[in-house]
C-alpha cells in the first residue's frame, strides 16, 4: 500500500454523486448572490458581530462528513452530496473576503477564480470516469457496496440490475462474485412501504410508462430541447458577432454588458461553453429517435456545461438578471434527472425486453 492508500483507491460507480455536488455548489452561489442583491445585502448579527455565510458553508460540509462517516446507505450518500455541495458553494462565494486586505466581497477577480475552480472540478470529475473503465476489482468493490442495501432491505430492481452488471465485469475467478450473484438474483425485492411519498413515486413511474411510448411525448421532448438549442445558437451568434466586431475595432457600445461583460476572457469562456452545449443538444435531438436514455444523457450534459461552465461566470459578472437563466437550467436538469431515473427503472424492470407490440415498437423507435 502506498502513502495514504491512494494507490489502492477505488472509484465509485456513481459519478452522478459528484455531479449533484457541483450542481448544488453552483446553485448555492447563485441563490446567495440573488438573495443578497434582492435584500440589499443585510447583515446577520448585531453590534460587532457579523455571521458570514462562509460559516454556514462550513456547517453544510460538516453535516455531509457526518452523514458519510456515520451512516451506510445509498440515500445517505445522495443527501451528503447535496448538503456538502451547498456548503461548498456558500464557502467559496466569500473568496473575495479572504484574499483582500479590506475584506472586499465584491473583489472582481472572484468571478474568474470561482469559474476556473468549477471548470477544473467539472473536468476532473469527467476525466475520472473517462480515461478508463472500472477495473474488475473496482467493479467487485462497487457491487459489494450495493450489497449493503441488499442486506439492509433497501435494494430496488434498478440497483439489483446495476449490481449484476458490475459483477459481470468483475474477475470471475473471485469466489465472492458467484456468491454475490446468487444473492442478488435470489433476493426478493420487498414491496415499497405504503406512504404518500411512495404512492406518488409509483404513480409517477406508471404515468411515465404510459406516456413514454406516445408520439406526443417525443414531440414535446424534441420541441423543448429544440427551443433550448435555438436559444443557444442565437447566443453563439451574438457572441461570435461581438468577437468579430471587437477584432475589427468596431465600437459596440453597451453590447459587452449583455454578452460577456467581463471582457475578452468572459467572451471566450461563454463562446466555448455555448458551442459545446449546442453540439450536445444537437446530439441529443438526433439520439432521441433510437435511445431515450442516450438523449437524456446528452441533454443533461448540455445543461451541465451551460450551468457549470457558463452561467456562474455570467451571473457573477452581470448580476441579478442572470439568475432566471440559471433557475431555468436547474428546472430542466431536475426534469432530466427524473426522466433518466424512470427510464433506467423501466429498462431494469424488463419492459423493453417484452414482445414488440405496437407500443413497444414505438418506444424502440424514439
Amino acid at each position: 500500500m502506498s502513502l495514504f492508500g491512494l494507490r489502492s483507491a477505488v472509484r465509485s460507480a456513481e459519478p452522478g454523486l459528484l455531479d449533484t455536488f457541483l450542481v448544488a455548489a453552483v446553485g448555492t452561489v447563485l441563490v446567495i448572490r440573488l438573495f443578497l442583491e434582492a435584500t440589499g445585502y443585510p447583515r446577520l448579527g448585531g453590534g460587532e458581530l457579523h455571521i458570514a455565510h462562509v460559516l454556514w458553508g462550513g456547517l453544510g460540509m460538516l453535516v455531509a462528513f457526518v452523514l458519510l462517516l456515520g451512516f451506510v446507505s445509498s440515500a445517505t450518500r445522495h443527501i451528503a452530496a447535496l448538503v456538502g455541495g451547498a456548503g461548498f458553494g456558500a464557502f467559496i462565494d466569500e473568496f473575495g473576503k479572504f484574499v483582500t486586505s479590506d475584506n472586499n466581497y465584491f473583489y472582481r477577480p472572484t468571478a474568474a477564480v470561482v469559474y476556473v475552480l468549477f471548470v477544473l472540478l467539472f473536468l476532473v470529475v469527467r476525466q475520472l470516469w473517462r480515461f478508463r473503465q472500472l477495473s474488475p476489482r473496482e467493479s467487485l468493490v462497487n457491487a459489494i457496496g450495493l450489497a449493503e442495501d441488499l442486506v439492509a432491505g433497501d435494494l430496488d430492481e434498478y440497483e439489483r440490475s446495476r449490481a449484476l452488471d458490475l459483477l459481470t465485469h468483475a474477475d470471475q475467478s473471485e469466489p465472492l462474485v458467484s456468491i454475490l450473484r446468487q444473492r442478488f438474483v435470489g433476493v426478493r425485492i420487498a414491496a415499497a412501504p405504503v406512504s404518500g411519498l411512495h404512492r406518488l413515486r409509483g404513480r409517477g413511474s406508471a404515468m411515465y410508462r404510459r406516456v413514454v411510448t406516445t408520439t406526443a411525448f417525443r414531440r414535446v421532448l424534441f420541441t423543448l430541447f429544440a427551443i433550448e438549442g435555438l436559444v443557444i445558437v442565437l447566443g453563439l451568434i451574438a457572441v461570435t458577432a461581438l468577437i468579430a466586431a471587437t477584432a475589427l475595432g468596431i465600437d459596440v457600445g453597451d453590447a459587452t454588458v449583455d454578452v460577456g461583460g467581463g471582457g475578452p476572457f468572459a467572451i471566450a469562456v461563454q463562446f466555448a461553453a455555448t458551442f459545446v452545449a449546442g453540439v450536445l443538444i444537437i446530439r441529443g435531438l438526433v439520439a432521441v429517435r433510437h435511445s431515450r436514455l442516450a438523449a437524456y444523457h446528452s441533454f443533461e450534459l448540455a445543461i451541465m456545461v451551460d450551468l457549470l461552465l457558463n452561467q456562474p461566470f455570467a451571473f457573477l459578472d452581470q448580476g441579478f438578471g442572470q439568475a432566471f437563466d440559471v433557475l431555468f437550467d436547474l428546472l430542466l436538469l431536475a426534469i432530466l434527472r427524473y426522466l433518466k431515473a424512470e427510464e433506467q427503472r423501466l429498462l431494469a424492470s424488463g419492459h423493453e425486453a417484452a414482445p414488440l407490440t405496437s407500443g413497444a415498437l414505438a418506444a424502440r423507435r424514439i
